[in-house]
């Protein structure tokens, strides 16, 4: 079905209470250079995943902000953010995207949420102009999908960052685990901007209380995300096209 696009913050605000109470988190996440630029945000809310809701936000210089809450943020009061830069080909295809959908605006085919049991997801466009947002559980749009693919694939990345990061202050034995799963997503495609993770990585492939095998697939994770920045930016440099 078709439905206009939600045009208040109020909308938004009812939509994520539908799911539950937002710990302490602004559905409005800013990036450090977000009141100088446009600004896509995306949030995802569901209570049963992990994390329970994060909320990406990108402006056209690459600035980009993550917010997350685990499922255990009600217990435990801690939220997760981090400020990092997303690659050009990203940066590009998400203004790109935003742009061929006209910033949300208008009628765009979405399936609203109907249940707890939905993700409730949320795209935003912020400029100094306006101000427009679409909220939804899934939709036929290609673009939307393609939109919906990427945030969700940089919030496995940084989560897979926050956990290792956490296992080798508080549970080491579990790292090498956790590294075999974020090798297996990276070699099934299902990942995006590994480089932002890859200081945690090279912490783990220096680190000479874990195994061999753990701090060589770390150190090869590291270097395959930055030899995947670089080609891309070979690429970019080699006069591609306009949209990746």
């Amino acid at each position: 079905m078709a439905i206009p696009v939600l045009r208040n913050r109020s909308s938004l605000i009812i939509l994520l209470a539908f799911c539950g109470q937002l710990p302490a988190q602004n559905p409005q996440l800013k990036t450090k250079t977000g009141s100088r630029f446009p600004t896509v945000i995306f949030t995802s809310v569901l209570w049963s995943a992990e994390p329970a809701y994060y909320s990406i936000a990108v402006d056209p210089t690459g600035t980009a902000t993550y917010q997350s809450a685990p499922e255990s943020v009600g217990r435990t009061g801690v939220p997760y953010s981090i400020n990092f830069y997303v690659s050009d080909r990203t940066r590009r295809t998400i203004f790109n995207v935003a742009r061929e959908l006209d910033f949300f605006r208008g009628e765009i085919e979405v399936q609203p949420v109907s249940s707890a049991a939905e993700k409730a997801l949320t795209l935003m466009y912020h400029d100094l102009g306006f101000t427009t947002q679409l909220a939804y559980s899934s939709s036929p749009n290609s673009d939307i999908e393609e939109l919906t693919s990427i945030f969700e694939e940089v919030s496995e990345t940084l989560e897979y960052g926050r956990r290792l990061a956490y296992l080798q202050q508080h549970d080491r034995k579990k790292i090498a685990s956790e590294l075999r799963a974020l090798q297996a997503d990276a070699d099934r495609h299902v990942l995006r901007e590994l480089q932002i993770i890859a200081p945690v990585l090279r912490g783990l492939s220096a680190d000479s209380g874990l195994d061999a095998d753990s701090r060589h697939t770390a150190q090869s994770l590291a270097d395959g995300a930055m030899r995947h920045v670089q080609g891309a930016l070979g690429t970019a440099g080699a006069g591609g096209g306009s949209k990746p």
